[in-house]
């Protein structure tokens, strides 16, 4: 990253994971270790995260060779720090999606963005991945009436395209969330829940047991080409391979020049209490779906595996502090939950995730066998997952216009440079409106 840019000192120090819950509960990673001596293969693949593991495992069972770099461990990105929610469909709606990409094109991806959480439950079953698994659903309230009419005509475009959503009734919403400040909600029941580090580390394992290689506490100093072939160098050992695939979502840095400013990089924050009392495990989603609400800076919370209350969200921050944004969901929660008593809360940690201007996952090819795909603006499990699955269909001779992603040209957000400084204004604007918002609901 540039050397003024706010993200680079948390990019420069990715020695092991925050303490996070998943940190805490998840299964080991498998026993993985620094590259030290050079290699030829038929792909490298940059990163350890939901993108790469996947393209790793669906390579691997071709038989082609993966050496895959990862310059932290698996999962020490957005793939071990999210909220464990498993959503279909794009951040924009199909109507919008058919407007933005034409009706075959556009087609093409809601089908294949609404199947996603296919993919990720799948794999699971594969590779018997012990993450947590439940698919009973994902619920997006309405924290507004304005916000009401939005999730409607959602509900209504899933419901014309054969999805099983339907929307809840308002009167039942208390006893299905645990709380009364909604006006309304929908159910996706595509969806579901996992431990997200658990299943990261679980597609590490699936791609060792297939047959890849990986490679931690590696990091990829540059990347050039020499002739037809890749050459990716790290402290210790120089990777020369046909094919490369960079899959460092937000965390893309300046190995590929122009990369990093086709996106924002917003930082998400998680929290979780201690573990909840009975009244409360009984009455906060007793159907422990996921949820996450519309509003300009939404709140996400679910019942996690060992009972605790999450939440997530974000606030204004322009770069790594992060008080601000668990000060935020703390008042979320009391918002929501506060009928229970003071929520006692027991871990905090953030992270950055990739947001595109359009809201549309981008693939890129920037020169010949050089792939990368992100941008899943906050559906990134079922997305990422299934995006390494078409990176491993382009590696393997898929023509662009076969794909189910154009291959997009590397252009950069206009000022660019400024969004850091500005992001702290745009979000605070947004949480006024949706205090507006709130005061006529």
């Amino acid at each position: 990253m540039g050397e003024n840019d706010p993200w680079d000192e948390e990019r420069r120090q990715p020695a092991s994971l925050p303490r996070s819950l998943w940190a805490q509960i998840s299964p080991p990673a498998p026993p993985t270790a620094r590259a030290v001596e050079d290699a030829r293969v038929d792909v490298v693949i940059i990163g350890a995260g939901y993108t790469g593991l996947s393209a790793a495992i669906h390579l691997a069972q071709a038989r082609v060779k993966i050496a895959v770099i990862e310059a932290a461990e698996s999962g020490w990105g957005a793939s071990g720090r999210n909220g464990g929610q498993v959503i279909p469909g794009l951040k924009i709606d199909p109507e919008d999606v058919l407007r933005v990409l034409g009706q075959e094109r556009g087609k093409r991806i809601v089908e294949w963005a609404g199947a996603a959480p296919d993919l990720v439950f799948d794999l699971i079953r594969q590779f018997d991945i012990d993450c947590s698994p439940v698919r009973n659903g994902w619920i997006q309230p309405a924290y507004t009436k304005a916000s009401l009419k939005i999730i409607e005509s959602r509900c209504r475009q899933w419901q014309e395209r054969g999805a099983p959503v339907e929307m809840l009734d308002r009167a039942k919403l208390p006893e299905i969330l645990g709380t009364p400040k909604y006006v309304g909600a929908w159910i996706d029941r595509r969806a579901g829940s996992i431990n997200p580090l658990a299943y990261c580390r679980g597609l590490a394992k699936a791609a060792l047991d297939v047959g890849a290689t990986i490679f931690t506490s590696t990091p990829a100093k540059t990347l050039t080409r020499n002739g037809n072939l890749w050459n990716v160098a790290t402290p210790d050992a120089l990777f020369t391979a046909d094919h490369v695939i960079v899959a460092t979502g937000a965390y893309c840095g300046d190995l590929v020049p122009g990369l990093r400013k086709t996106i924002a990089a917003v930082r998400l924050g998680e929290v979780a209490t201690k573990p909840l009392n009975d009244e409360m495990l009984s009455k906060i989603l007793p159907g422990r779906q996921p949820v996450s609400d519309w509003r300009r800076l939404l709140a996400s919370f679910r019942i996690t595996p060992d009972g605790r209350l999450m939440m997530g969200g974000t606030t204004a921050s322009s770069g790594p502090e992060t008080t601000a944004i668990r000060d935020s969901i703390h008042r979320a929660g009391r918002d929501l939950f506060g009928h229970f008593g003071a929520l006692q809360w027991d871990y905090f940690w953030s992270g950055l995730f990739a947001v595109t201007t359009d809201k549309l996952p981008h693939l890129y090819e920037p020169q010949p066998n050089l792939l990368m795909a992100l941008g899943c603006n906050g559906r990134g499990i079922a997305l990422s997952t299934a995006l390494g699955k078409v990176l491993a269909e382009r590696v393997q001779g898929t023509a662009p216009q076969d794909l189910v992603l154009p291959v997009s040209a590397l252009e950069p957000i206009p000022f660019h440079f400024l969004y850091p400084p500005s992001m702290a204004i745009m979000v605070g604007w947004k949480g006024i409106q949706d205090r507006i918002d709130r005061a006529l609901s």
